[in-house]
């Protein structure tokens, strides 16, 4: 048998890599929602502690209406780049050539909007530490 064969491989997450993928900030290891992306008609249900850690999400009561601030961020960020996109990619359409396609969009992204501004928010403004020996 080979010797490498039996050595774990213990690669930590980053906090960006953590905060990307929707994970624990104390673990990094266990997930903060409970369907996977793809279910947008679940997006919204998260656990209340972390699978892995047991770190209950909601830090205070009410924690999450600060979230809202991050996901109007975003929301702004879209309409800028679509506008962007839109005016260069598309020679400046008439005003409909704007009206149309961005709400789209911006329909479109809210299951991606609620859930990362939720894992940005809880990441940089939870004040959760990283404890690596949380894992299981």
């Amino acid at each position: 048998m080979n010797e490498y064969q039996n050595i774990k491989l213990d690669v930590e997450r980053s906090k960006t890599r953590a905060m990307i993928e929707m994970r624990c900030p104390q673990c990094r290891q266990g997930k903060m929602f409970k369907y996977a992306n793809w279910r947008v008609d679940k997006f919204d249900e998260m656990y209340d502690n972390c699978p892995v850690c047991g770190l209950h999400f909601e830090v205070e009561p009410g924690f999450w209406y600060g979230a809202m601030f991050v996901s109007y961020g975003f929301s702004v960020a879209i309409l800028a780049i679509m506008g962007i996109v839109i005016y260069w990619g598309f020679n400046d359409p008439s005003v409909l050539g704007y009206i149309i396609p961005i709400p789209i969009v911006s329909l479109i992204a809210v299951p991606f909007n609620f859930r990362m501004s939720r894992s940005v928010f809880l990441h940089l403004f939870g004040f959760v530490k990283y404890k690596p020996e949380q894992t299981a």
